[in-house]
């Protein structure tokens, strides 16, 4: 093979170089800010301003700030990280159950209107989440459940692209014979959709599980327009309020609060681990199985 490199043309040698180029260049882009982030979590205030972007911290420096942000109000962030864990999980089961066979309905069955519904999906899709928050809030309150978790969860489950993300994979995955044979065989369209589609669809499962807790844990508007109580915060409307009423962003707020510039680092990471140990759970069930084989079985 290396062999054969050093026999390729300059313009094939040049794509190379400008393919190497390009995933150097991305790395460095979106890799950079990470490792700062990660390495700035173990240093002090005074440190962020006098050391260097990627000079090290201490073990120490990292306890004081752990300690200034879960101490604040008897470890008030706990509980927002726990209604975080509550409303995204109600929220991705809750799209899970509504968006698989709404997805495979649209895909495999031609009915009334199915065209305007597919159209309306789409554009539901593409609509700005600011857009919705209004009409969800005057629903929610319609039904006396602004503040509550179901509300929440029900808010959260709202999930456009997952229908789309569904129809698109067993319109084109699924294979026609298995579906043929199921009805041949006396099988209703439930059943159809529960022992032959569901066993099939692990990869959609896991993508579109993956893109609602990702939506849904770091959804902050929606979360700053149906809740306005303390104790009902998710992780990121909590954080936001302790980093904006302590002055730590450099607002000019007076705050005795030991919340400054590390605590609020640190408060970022705590958003962002989740999202990150999601996606190497699930990339191996997303990247893997097919239903390419699934005719010959």
């Amino acid at each position: 093979m290396n062999a054969g490199r050093r026999h390729l043309p300059w313009n094939a040698r040049f794509g190379w170089a400008a393919v190497w180029l390009c995933l150097i260049f991305a790395f460095v882009f979106y890799a950079t800010p990470m490792v700062w982030l990660l390495l700035a979590a173990f240093r002090d205030e005074p440190m962020l301003f006098s050391s260097g972007p990627f000079s090290l911290g201490s073990i120490e420096m990292f306890r004081t700030t752990w300690h200034n942000l879960t101490t604040y109000n008897d470890f008030q962030i706990g509980r927002w990280a726990l209604n975080s864990a509550i409303y995204t999980i109600g929220g991705v089961c809750l799209s899970l159950i509504a968006v698989l066979p709404a997805g495979f309905v649209l895909a495999t069955y031609d009915f009334p209107f199915r065209k305007p519904i597919l159209v309306l999906t789409l554009v539901a899709m593409i609509t700005p989440n600011t857009v919705v928050a209004l009409p969800i809030f005057l629903q929610m309150q319609a039904f006396g459940l602004n503040n509550s978790y179901l509300g929440m969860i029900i808010a959260t489950a709202f999930f456009p692209f997952g229908v789309y993300l569904a129809y698109i994979y067993y319109a084109t995955s699924l294979p026609g014979g298995l579906i043929d044979s199921a009805l041949i065989d006396g099988a209703s369209r439930f059943q159809v959709f529960t022992r032959v589609a569901l066993p099939l669809s692990k990869p959609l499962i896991a993508l579109v599980a993956f893109f609602s807790f990702l939506a849904n844990w770091s959804n902050y508007f929606l979360a700053f327009v149906l809740l306005t109580k303390d104790e009902l915060y998710s992780l990121p409307i909590g954080l936001a309020v302790l980093v904006s009423s302590s002055g730590a962003l450099g607002n000019d707020v007076a705050s005795d609060i030991p919340i400054n510039k590390p605590e609020a680092i640190v408060a970022a990471l705590l958003v962002i681990a989740p999202v990150l140990l999601l996606f190497l759970i699930s990339q191996k069930y997303v990247r893997s199985g097919t239903l390419s084989g699934a005719e010959k079985g």
